[in-house]
């Protein structure tokens, strides 16, 4: 998914100038030096709000970073990530990878909390089924789609055949991983057939990459009868179009807040309103890439917007 730049820049544009410091080094032996992204994300955190994840930008590519946020906190456990944007872009296969072990800030820091970015993993793990081991397969879904509030992309399916699975080169990024039986063979995942998704530290989400812990432990459970259906979420926001170039329709269930690049909120709408890119005095707004969020019922969600003149 290119035009991905600016998800984590607003984020570190709004980042406290104290509080809380977690420092160490991204490493990458490749030959892009492309801006590259770190960031911290807490322990259990099930969706991402793009607003407020902690993270560093580093506009030389790959070195040392620092990222210095009010909500890194003593004795809070967060996972270390980097990503590089690759022509102010990001997409499946681009340099990603994550800290290996969960950081711990002391006395409001943590240091030596290096990244190495790959292009690609090996990634496996234990399948615990009761059927038989021949049926199992592995779906891979390239979630960067998430972040623009689309649907995640399946990218490849393995039919491993076996429990105990190991899947190489698989393109570096956000991955979703899904276990199924494929009980007629075809390879597919069909109604009726058992399937699940692996649950890591940000829910259904695993960074793949240079690393992490998503090497090895890609455990999946699956039981022995019909999948009960997929637990919906909460609530969906979507932007249509997106990219747009006049105005776009921004589907939500409470009232959506619109920020620029630098975190400074420059238009409000009502729930499933439109937003024609100017500001709250009507002021038509740049081309460029903005951030839409909103509340509803105690969650936060957040999409990227992309206006093209």
């Amino acid at each position: 998914m290119k035009l991905f730049a600016s998800i984590i820049t607003m984020a570190f544009a709004a980042s406290a100038l104290f509080g809380g410091m977690v420092s160490g080094t991204v490493f990458y032996d490749g030959p892009e030096t492309d801006i590259t992204v770190a960031a911290c994300v807490e322990e259990g955190t099930i969706e991402i709000d793009l607003m407020t994840i902690p993270a560093a930008m580093l506009t030389g590519g790959p070195g040392p970073y620092t990222i210095n946020e009010d909500t890194l906190r003593d004795g809070v456990n967060y996972w270390c990530m980097s990503l590089m944007l690759i022509g102010m872009g990001v997409e499946s296969g681009n340099p990603a990878g994550m800290h290996p072990n969960l950081v711990t800030l002391t006395d409001g820091s943590a240091t030596g909390v290096d990244i190495t970015l790959t292009t690609s993993a090996t990634i496996g793990g234990t399948i615990t089924y009761g059927g038989d081991p021949g049926d199992i397969c592995i779906n891979i879904w390239d979630a960067y789609n998430e972040f623009m509030g689309e649907e995640a992309v399946l990218e490849e399916t393995f039919c491993v055949g076996t429990l105990n699975y190991t899947l190489h080169d698989i393109p570096s990024g956000p991955k979703k991983i899904q276990a199924f039986a494929d009980l007629n063979g075809n390879g597919v995942l069909d109604d009726g057939e058992v399937s699940e998704f692996f649950m890591g530290p940000f829910g259904e989400m695993v960074i793949v990459g240079g690393g992490g812990f998503s090497d090895t432990g890609i455990d999946v459970i699956l039981g022995t009868g019909v999948a009960e259906a997929h637990k919906p979420e909460t609530f969906k926001m979507s932007v249509t179009p997106n990219p747009f170039n006049a105005v776009c329709r921004i589907d939500a269930p409470a009232e959506v807040e619109i920020f620029d690049i630098a975190g400074k909120r420059v238009a409000t709408i009502p729930a499933s309103g439109t937003w024609d890119g100017t500001d709250e005095a009507g002021n038509s707004m740049p081309t460029g890439v903005y951030l839409a969020r909103t509340t509803f019922e105690g969650k936060t969600r957040s999409v990227m917007l992309i206006y093209a003149k």
